[in-house]
Order: C-alpha cells, then sequence, then structure tokens
C-alpha cells in the first residue's frame, strides 16, 4: 500500500497536525489496509485490485479524519495543561509538604493561640511560622515554573496556589464527616474548621501569593 498512500492522502484530506505527525498517521494507516490488501491477496485477489478494494472498502473518510483531529488535539491539550499546570503543582505540594515534614523531624518550633468559644470551650490555632514564610519560595518556583513551561496566568496562578487549595479541598471533605461523627454541636464543629482554614489554607495562601506575584506574567513558552 506504499504506492497509495497519495491515494489515501486525497481521501483523507489534510489534518493540520504538522507534515511530521501527518506522515506518521498516513504511513499507520497504509500498513493497516495493507494487512487487508494481503489478506484479499491470499485468497486469490490480484494485488492491484486488492490494493483497490481495500481502498473502496473505506466510506467513511471524514469521520475517520474527525476522529483522528479530535484525538490528536485532546492529546495535546492533556499534554499542555500536564506541561504548565499538573507538573509545577505537583511540584509545590510537595516541596511544600515536605517542608513541613523536615521541620517537624528537627522540631521546628511552632506557635500556639487559643480562641474562646463562648464560656467553656476553646479552639486551638497552631501556626508554623518558618513554613508559612517558606511558602512564598514555593509559590514563586510553581509560578515561574508554569509560565517558562507556557501557562497562561491562570495556571501560573493555580500552580502556584496549589498547596493552599489542597488543603481547602480536604478540610471541605473532612468537615461533612466530622458533622456526623462527632458528638460536639455543629456550631463548634464549623468554628473549629474556619480556625483551621485560617491556619493551614489562607494564612499560607498570602505567602504563596506573594512569591508568585513577581512572576504572574504572559507565558513565555521555553523549556524549564
Amino acid at each position: 500500500m506504499a504506492d497509495d498512500r497519495e491515494l489515501i492522502k486525497a481521501r483523507l484530506g489534510k489534518l493540520g497536525l504538522g507534515a511530521q505527525r501527518e506522515e506518521e498517521i498516513l504511513r499507520e494507516i497504509s500498513e493497516h489496509l495493507a494487512d487487508h490488501a494481503e489478506a484479499l491477496e491470499a485468497s486469490g485477489v490480484a494485488s492491484d485490485a486488492a490494493a483497490r478494494q481495500v481502498l473502496d472498502s473505506v466510506s467513511n473518510w471524514p469521520e475517520i479524519r474527525a476522529e483522528i483531529v479530535s484525538a490528536e488535539t485532546e492529546e495535546a491539550s492533556m499534554n499542555y495543561r500536564t506541561k504548565v499546570l499538573w507538573l509545577p503543582a505537583l511540584c509545590a505540594l510537595t516541596l511544600s509538604n515536605g517542608c513541613l515534614a523536615l521541620m517537624q523531624v528537627f522540631n521546628v518550633p511552632a506557635h500556639f493561640y487559643w480562641f474562646g468559644i463562648g464560656k467553656d470551650v476553646q479552639a486551638l490555632c497552631e501556626f508554623v511560622v518558618p513554613w508559612i514564610i517558606a511558602q512564598a519560595f514555593v509559590g514563586a518556583l510553581a509560578a515561574y515554573w508554569s509560565r517558562r513551561a507556557g501557562g497562561t496566568l491562570r495556571h501560573q496562578l493555580l500552580a502556584a496556589m496549589a498547596p493552599a487549595l489542597a488543603l481547602l479541598g480536604v478540610f471541605v471533605l473532612i468537615l461533612p464527616v466530622a458533622i456526623v461523627t462527632e458528638q460536639a454541636p455543629h456550631h463548634i464543629q464549623l468554628y473549629g474548621f474556619l480556625v483551621l482554614t485560617v491556619t493551614w489554607v489562607l494564612l499560607p495562601a498570602i505567602p504563596l501569593l506573594l512569591g508568585a506575584a513577581p512572576f504572574l506574567r504572559k507565558a513565555q513558552p521555553q523549556s524549564l
């Protein structure tokens, strides 16, 4: 079927995927049709007739073309999001959690504050100040990585804020379970949820955003 590749190209139409990628796709289709042609030849059909018969048996070239373009576009989009969002965000999460783990290993002191809830109930609010300060570096690295990879401002911001957003997601998932299983009144549980959100989400979000701010610019599509 190599001699009929131009016929396949004419029937398939231009894909708009770049000359090299289109050539690879044409070769794959040609090899696939060649297998069918060989089966026909084995049954006694002449070589030229088998090639023509295989080509004529494909009646949905426009659908095949649409499926190829859709698959290639979706794959390119997935690769782009991975490069500009998921990898920088994963790096930010790893660094943030790694810093906190190291500070716990080396017994970096935390600051504790007590807040009253009515007369008899108090809530503990814990601040790991060095960890909160370190988030500025985490946010800067994630935003810089995303921008260098070609990410938009939205991608850069989401990558930089990934540690805070991940903790917020965890707290939101835990809250309904706590309300159902805990014996404390709901208003006290909600107050505790608010304290945790302020301590572990809003406070780290500030240095994350401040660290990212100098790098939140239009995309520069270069490799890291």
